[in-house]
């Protein structure tokens, strides 16, 4: 694991070190000159570099006979925002093994870097060491010809060590988000539903050393005792087993309530008889990304140790085609008894979900919360790096928003109008799996609003930010980890349990 430091002294230079510095584009020139000199001062002044975010100025300077290279870094404004503190971090390091630097110093010290009044002082470096560790990742499993992985320490020089008291639960969060994106990244042909239960129960082996967690995998017959028609129903087309996991953990005290997290487990997409064109199937190994969130999250709040009794509930098949595949026209029922005409087999995910929710609500938890790649409509209505938040529920959704804020994963809400679900309403079954096509995102959440059982329940639509097909911010090309952050954000937060 990279070494990330805080200190209030600055190193001497040695061989391959970098020290990188933000820079916004009210630049104040004076405190240039009296920590890098006049020179520095006038060249910089006569660039082109204004600060903006992206923007870099290089130079390597000689101090005490040794050379030391720089580089100053535009944030814009500020770190206006957990995003840009995150991003900023990230940066850094990609620059540092671009230039196959073994040490990077990160100087905010004095006025040079600004913090926003979104950005907490005391959760500086939890957020930067978030960022620091996530620009070190790459999936690089099936690769021969990998990059060797150079850096080895970043010391992040700051005017007060107490601003880095957070580093440990920085890289606990970026860890849980790698892990997700590992999960999310490999093949379909790998991370099958039998790998996603292997890798739930590697977690809770690791973990239960230290820690009263718990996983268990029901096997088809199990979830064909408790009727989960609609699961069951979707992995009928493929010959690779459905598995139903459950995974456990409970703080020392039993926790100060009890959180459900549910996420989409389908690893992969194939659309089932509403075949997907080649071009929309070839993302859909990672149509799993709402149980790799999940997942991620268990680990990382095992890590930080949070108060809550947490159960992570996951689903997992493939939607494939095949003599024994479900079709349209048929009519599935859910363990809550509801029938299901299906009307689209591509409209997988929910149905799903369906049993996933009747079951989370059985444990009777204080929340539910779900993350699935549910809907390309999402992605129609909030653009692809915004994921969509549903729910009847003013409180809950306040408190999820507030925790996105601070996380740096941007969300919006959706609204869950009642009127809609005459789209969803069957001549032979209770509902069908889907409504008309404008307003799909909407009418995926009221599907599922019909199988919380009248639990406190959150929706987070993340089909968007999950696929990545262009790299920005903290992210690559892949599987983004999204939701990791909140989920660990919120529950580490205060979360309001009144009814």
């Amino acid at each position: 694991m990279l070494r990330i430091e805080w200190t209030t002294q600055e190193p001497p230079p040695s061989p391959r070190q970098l020290l990188v510095a933000p820079m916004t584009t009210d630049l104040d020139a004076d405190e240039v000159e009296r920590r890098f000199g006049a020179s520095i001062r006038a060249a910089l002044i006569d660039s082109p570099f204004t600060g903006k975010s992206g923007e870099t100025f290089s130079f390597t300077r000689e101090i005490d006979g040794g050379l030391r290279r720089v580089v100053f870094l535009g944030v814009g404004l500020s770190l206006s925002s957990a995003e840009s503190v995150r991003r900023f971090g990230h940066d850094a390091v990609r620059h540092a093994q671009s230039l196959g630097s073994h040490d990077l110093v990160i100087d905010i010290r004095g006025s040079i870097v600004k913090l926003g009044t979104d950005v907490d002082p005391s959760r500086l470096g939890d957020l930067m060491a978030q960022g620091v560790a996530l620009g070190t990742y790459a999936y690089e499993r099936f690769l021969t010809d990998r990059k060797p992985q150079t850096l080895e320490r970043v010391l992040v020089l700051a005017n007060d060590l107490r601003s880095g008291d957070g580093v440990t639960s920085g890289q606990i969060v970026a860890n849980a988000i790698c892990k997700a994106r590992d999960l999310t990244n490999g093949p379909g042909e790998l991370v099958t539903p039998t790998f996603l239960a292997d890798a739930a129960k590697e977690i809770a082996a690791r973990l239960s050393a230290n820690h009263d967690v718990e996983a268990r995998i029901l096997e088809r017959a199990e979830c064909e005792a408790r009727n989960m028609g609609c699961f069951l129903g979707v992995a009928k087309g493929s010959a690779e087993p459905p598995k139903f996991i459950h995974l456990r953990y409970t703080p020392p005290g039993g926790g100060k309530g009890r959180i459900a997290l549910i996420g989409k487990g389908v690893t992969f997409d194939s659309g089932g008889y509403s075949l997907k064109p080649t071009a929309s199937m070839l993302e859909m190994k990672m149509d799993m990304a709402g149980a790799a969130a999940t997942l991620g999250a268990f680990e990382g709040a095992v890590g930080l140790g949070v108060p809550w009794e947490l159960h992570v509930i996951v689903a997992a098949t493939e939607n494939m085609i095949g003599g024994r595949a479900y079709r349209l026209g048929d009519v599935l029922t859910a363990s809550n008894g509801r029938t299901v005409e299906i009307n689209n087999t591509d409209a997988e995910g929910r149905l799903t979900l369906a049993d996933a929710l009747v079951y989370a609500s059985g444990l009777d938890p204080d929340i539910m919360i779900d993350f699935a790649t549910l809907t390309g409509a999402c992605v129609v209505a909030l653009g692809p790096r915004i994921a969509g938040v549903m729910s009847h529920d003013e409180r809950l959704v306040n408190d999820w928003m507030n925790a996105s804020k601070r996380s740096g994963e941007p969300m919006w809400r959706l609204p869950l109008p009642d009127d809609l679900k005459e789209e969803l309403k069957s001549k032979v079954a209770d509902l069908r799996n889907t409504g008309e096509r404008y307003g799909g995102a909407i009418t995926a959440g009221l599907f599922l609003s019909e199988f919380a059982q009248g639990r406190r329940w959150l929706h987070v639509d993340i089909a968007g930010p999950a696929i990545v097909s262009k790299a920005h911010g903290i992210t690559p090309v892949g599987g983004s980890g999204f939701a990791v952050a909140t989920i660990l954000e919120w529950l580490r937060g205060e979360i309001d349990l009144d009814v």
